[in-house]
């Protein structure tokens, strides 16, 4: 699976998450004010987004 070819911006990302969101991830122990927890959140959003894009491409090459 090739990667976005424009990924989002760390901070792009990180400015997303509503501060709902964030209280929840805090509960399940990540903090995303943490650089190292900020970045495993940030490359796991980039995999999702890559994963999607490639199956939109999938659907795309094989049913139109």
């Amino acid at each position: 699976m090739r990667p976005a070819r424009y990924p989002r911006a760390a901070a792009d990302i990180l400015r997303s998450v509503p501060p709902h969101d964030r209280a929840l991830l805090l509960q399940l122990g990540l903090d995303l004010d943490d650089p190292a927890d900020a970045k495993l959140f940030v490359e796991g959003v980039r995999a999702a987004e890559d994963a999607i894009a490639a199956q939109m491409r999938w659907e795309r090459d094989r049913l139109g």
